[in-house]
């Protein structure tokens, strides 16, 4: 007795107003992810200028380091490129293979936004307190 196997599925139809939100959707997503690009790019950029403010003198741990902070702002601009460029590449894969591509736009900008916090956030222990003395 040989066994026989089913027959393969047929593919379903996606209804095309469907289709053309979730791409309208996608593309809107995609604008608004190279737009915060943009914006952690160009912050990212003015990184080194938080250490103004840094004279001379022996300095305590991370304060005043500039390889901390241009380490950081490498960090952050290649999260930044690197997030948009795969979902943006995944978008169109999607497109091409019919499937659901709004959510993708979103990872990436949920990644950028979170390497950008957090990158700023450890680029500020090198930054000195304004104001203090020192």
């Amino acid at each position: 007795m040989t066994k026989s196997t089913p027959p393969p599925a047929v593919p379903r139809k996606r209804n095309p107003v469907i289709v053309t939100l979730d791409i309208a959707a996608a593309v809107v997503f995609v604008v608004i992810g190279l737009t915060l690009g943009i914006y952690v790019l160009t912050t990212a950029a003015q990184f080194p200028k938080l250490l103004a403010e840094c004279g001379d003198g022996p300095f305590a741990g991370l304060e005043c380091s500039g390889d901390w902070v241009a380490t950081w702002g490498i960090v952050i601009v290649g999260i930044a490129v690197f997030s948009f460029a795969i979902t943006t590449g995944m978008v169109l894969v999607n497109i091409i293979r019919k499937r659901p591509v709004w959510y993708w736009p979103l990872v990436g900008i949920l990644i950028t936004t979170v390497g950008f916090y957090a990158s700023t956030a450890l680029v500020s222990l090198a930054v000195p307190a304004l104001g203090a003395p020192q």
